[in-house]
């Protein structure tokens, strides 16, 4: 699902707003609608990341049905809840009031908790942060008037926001709102084979299709940038490679909006990371940063979930843990365009994608992208298929560097599931299998010791050797098609 423009006055649906596709989300409209036809009032928090699509799904779940939709500004409070007041006033016309008579958050509160005594009228308080930042007492009086009134109206109250640690923060034991919210969900990005629905209509092969989900990541917004009848090479140097494109400064304007006073540093330890530096120590010598300093601008970055930290699977210790960017897209700007931008701004943006992108893409997509699309599969398809639980999966790698497995799971049948994902260009075969066999034999115990199971992913497919012994001895075969065939997966 994505937005192309959003138009911020009096109605989330804007007769100006263009229309747009509405892909998947299939769950949270269901959870959403089931709050609506709930017989008392309902109060929801709806957060997740900028562009992640909190305001096209709402856009999508209200449509017919009548609300009240205000996007918060960075300016006063006095200009942005006079704004509140005309959207509530042109909601419900022919009240008597004037903007005068609800210049308080209470005013326009108790306005709309009176015009929905008897039907449903939702209230979308949009980017709240913004208004929390001028006054931190608004989730008090929200309460007192939620305590007293809200809650008896029929009232469908959505606070919603980007800005994850404010956002989340809102439900906490020793906040205001605490135990108030009915509905409560961080809108996460859009897996890949939800992705996949924005080019079923593309010339693109399957591998392509991975491939635009490994630059564009899991943000149907800049999915829904592409033009699927160009070819995808063209897509990615016209909107992310070209100074000229919609994406080529998209981290810089995430960075701003997120309140990150110098992006220098975190800027730094995003250009390391994407560049190989995964442990602290390499960080730390790349950006010449002392430990207490990397720690902090490494935090930050956890909390607005730009990057994550990953333990071998089965360590409790954070010793071993190491670093990676989270978000697919903003991998792939600062492996290749952060890097590049001065051959960009001067030479052929075509000829930097055959030099400086291309050969170099798969290599990106085996080592970062593939085998988080082969995770989510199973995460999605083995509770289907085999009426089983993942209960903990991870990567794994020795101490000494001697062994990696790309995933390794734990079943809640006691099974041990090991898993090699190889973003091949041909069939592979019988050899990755056992080499497989091979390294899980070298997990410390009690891994390694019970029932294995095996599944093997290839974006190209598998040879005929390796189909025959699959038969055989029950290894889960997944190619490409099959990845994006969730719905038809079988055992």
């Amino acid at each position: 699902m994505y937005l192309t423009h959003v138009y911020l006055t009096k109605s989330l649906l804007s007769k100006a707003a263009t229309v747009v596709t509405f892909y998947n989300r299939q769950r949270e409209l269901q959870a959403l609608t089931q709050r609506w036809e709930a017989p008392d009032g309902q109060f929801a928090l709806l957060y997740g990341r900028r562009r992640v699509g909190k305001t096209y799904l709402l856009q999508h779940f209200l449509e017919k049905k009548p609300h009240v939709y205000f996007l918060a500004a960075q300016t006063s409070l006095a200009d942005n809840l006079s704004q509140l007041a005309q959207a509530a006033l042109s909601a419900v016309p022919h009240s008597g009031y004037s903007v005068a008579d609800i210049s308080t958050l209470n005013s326009i509160l108790r306005f709309i908790s009176s015009a929905s005594r008897e039907s449903r009228l939702a209230v979308v308080l949009d980017e709240f942060q913004y208004l929390l930042q001028q006054d931190p007492s608004l989730p008090s009086q929200i309460q007192a008037w939620w305590d007293t009134e809200g809650i008896r109206s029929k009232v469908f109250l959505v606070l919603c926001g980007s800005h994850l640690g404010i956002m989340d923060g809102l439900g906490g034991a020793q906040q205001p709102l605490f135990g108030r919210f009915t509905f409560r969900y961080k809108l996460p990005p859009m897996s890949y084979d939800d992705i996949a629905s924005f080019y079923t209509s593309s010339h693109y092969t399957t591998r392509e299709k991975l491939i635009a989900y490994g630059v564009f990541g899991g943000t149907p917004r800049y999915h829904a940038l592409v033009n699927p009848r160009v070819d995808l090479h063209k897509n990615v140097c016209d909107l992310i490679l070209s100074p000229l494109g919609t994406l080529h400064s998209e981290p810089e304007v995430l960075m701003s909006s997120s309140q990150v006073r110098d992006p220098a540093p975190y800027n730094a330890v995003l250009l390391a990371i994407a560049a190989g530096c995964t442990k602290f120590n390499e960080i730390a010598q790349r950006v010449k940063s002392s430990s207490s300093q990397l720690s902090f601008y490494l935090k930050g970055l956890l909390e607005l979930e730009w990057i994550t930290r990953e333990r071998p699977f089965g360590e409790a210790s954070e010793k071993r843990s190491i670093y990676a960017i989270a978000d697919h897209f903003l991998r792939f700007w600062y492996r290749f365009v952060a890097v590049s931008r001065s051959q960009l701004e001067l030479q052929d943006v075509s000829g930097v994608y055959r030099t400086r992108v291309q050969p170099y893409l798969d290599d990106y997509m085996g080592r970062y992208v593939f085998e988080n699309v082969c995770l989510q599969y199973l995460n999605k398809c083995v509770p289907a298929c085999y009426n089983l639980q993942i209960l903990d999966a991870g990567r794994y790698w020795s101490r000494d560097g001697s062994a990696e497995i790309d995933i390794v799971a734990d079943l809640d049948d006691g099974a041990t599931l090991a898993c090699e994902c190889k973003w091949s260009s041909s069939p592979i075969g019988v050899n990755v299998y056992y080499g497989l066999m091979k390294k899980l034999s070298r997990l410390p115990p009690p891994r390694g010791t019970g029932p294995v199971r095996y599944a093997l992913f290839s974006a190209a497919g598998f040879d005929e050797s390796m189909t025959h012994t699959a038969v055989k001895d029950g290894v889960i075969l997944v190619s490409g098609e099959d990845l994006l065939d969730t719905h038809n997966a079988t055992p």
